[in-house]
């Protein structure tokens, strides 16, 4: 186990044989090269993901080498200090998280619905069924993006500025000035960004009977009432805009091949539309993209047998939880008729995914309207993303069988 890495290609192509093996000699294992803690049982990776007393979100928040670095980049970036949900603690994660949460109400969710299944549809029908289609960047990443995008309220001409803006912010967030340039653009997107909020808040404010219940809204309104920052807002935005389209693109992307290498289960869920949301769990569970969250110690604290000391970092293996023979029964094989499938792939304890509700969603149509179209299909390549925090395609080409 001293040898584990998940830089390895074979890792990258089938990580769960390597994490059964880890998880059944060293459940609480100490990684050098990574520096932290591989955790990949369910029951410690549940207990710690539900411990905020012992462990924090924020990197800064503990004394540790790689906290001071992050801490460095973040005072060179605009906005670099200003509080992400995903990378904090209670109280301020409380404030904010109570905030936001009124975009994501069960209604919004569902007043989503019928964007997600046009999009869908206006996609699928530019695919030809004599040719093969790269599913990623032709259907799941742009409908990762547009679902969000809409879901916050950004008009669609705007969808590219307002993306362009948000990765300048964050990636010198990320980089700090360690590479020329990207904080100067960081600073101008900002200034870009707050102009165009300004913009939309008064058009908004001129036809007030006009304007749509949206996140955008609710961020708008709770900046009036000062209950946020301006500049709490603007990261809030980034941070919605940007923090789920890469998982929810590779899921989908996940459980077309999942549904193409289990042919049983792939004409089950195309002969039963009310199994969509069961199916869509149980592939979440199956290959889930979001593999792993970072914790930061805030003090000793034992975890298994093992000690984790103050400052180190924990990487909560939820890939390898959601694949645990202790909680799952045969969780090698993908089962629909699974039961208490209480997975890991949107977290759990206060950072539960916030959008986790509208992924389901577009989920469920993506791969419906899917199965629907094609039918048949067959995987003709596959391309890894070299990064084993998240696990997901970055090509997938299928060549289009015949519809049901």
């Amino acid at each position: 186990m001293a040898n584990f890495n998940p830089f390895r290609p074979a890792y990258l192509a089938d990580p769960y044989p390597i994490l059964e093996a880890l998880r059944a000699k060293e459940p609480v294992h100490w990684n050098a090269p990574i520096d932290a803690w591989i955790v990949t049982s369910y029951a410690d990776c549940l207990r710690i993901l539900q411990d905020d007393d012992n462990f924090s979100s924020d990197p800064t928040a503990v004394p540790s080498a790689f906290g001071g670095e992050v801490a460095r980049k973040r005072d060179e970036a605009p906005l670099g200090h200003t509080t992400i949900m995903g990378n904090s603690d209670p109280p301020e994660h409380t404030r904010l998280r109570a905030v936001v949460n009124r975009g994501f109400t069960p209604r919004a969710i569902e007043a989503a619905r019928a964007h997600i299944e046009a999009s869908v549809d206006a996609i699928l029908e530019e695919v030809p069924m004599d040719r093969p289609f790269e599913v990623m960047s032709e259907m799941a990443q742009p409908l990762a993006v547009s679902t969000i995008l809409q879901h916050i309220g950004v008009p669609r001409a705007d969808f590219g500025q307002f993306r362009a803006w948000s990765l300048a912010l964050m990636r010198a967030r990320a980089e700090g000035a360690s590479t020329p340039g990207v904080v100067e653009a960081a600073g101008q997107a900002q200034a870009e960004m707050f102009d165009y909020l300004a913009s939309l808040a008064e058009s908004r404010d001129a036809s007030p009977d006009e304007a749509p219940a949206d996140v955008l809204s609710v961020l708008l309104g709770a900046c009036d009432d000062e209950t946020i920052r301006p500049e709490e807002m603007l990261t809030m935005l980034i941070h919605i805009s940007l923090a789920g389209n890469g998982p929810t693109a590779m899921a989908l992307g996940n459980a077309i091949v999942a549904l193409a290498r289990h042919p049983v289960a792939r004409l089950e869920l195309a002969g039963n539309p009310g199994l969509r949301p069961q199916a869509v769990e149980e592939l979440l569970r199956f290959d889930s993209p979001t593999h792993l969250v970072a914790r930061f110690a805030r003090q000793d604290v034992k975890v298994g047998s093992r000690t984790i000391r103050a400052g180190q970092q924990v990487q909560v293996m939820t890939g390898a939880a959601n694949r645990d023979p202790a909680r799952f029964a045969e969780p090698h094989t993908l089962d629909f008729d699974r039961v208490d499938n209480r997975h890991l792939s949107f977290g759990y304890g206060i950072h539960f995914c916030l959008g986790a509700p509208l992924a389901r969603l577009e989920l469920q149509i993506a791969l419906g309207r899917f199965l629907e179209r094609f039918g048949e299909y067959e995987v003709v390549a596959a391309e890894h993303v070299p990064n084993f925090q998240l696990r997901g395609l970055a090509a997938l080409v299928v060549k289009p069988g015949l519809a049901l």
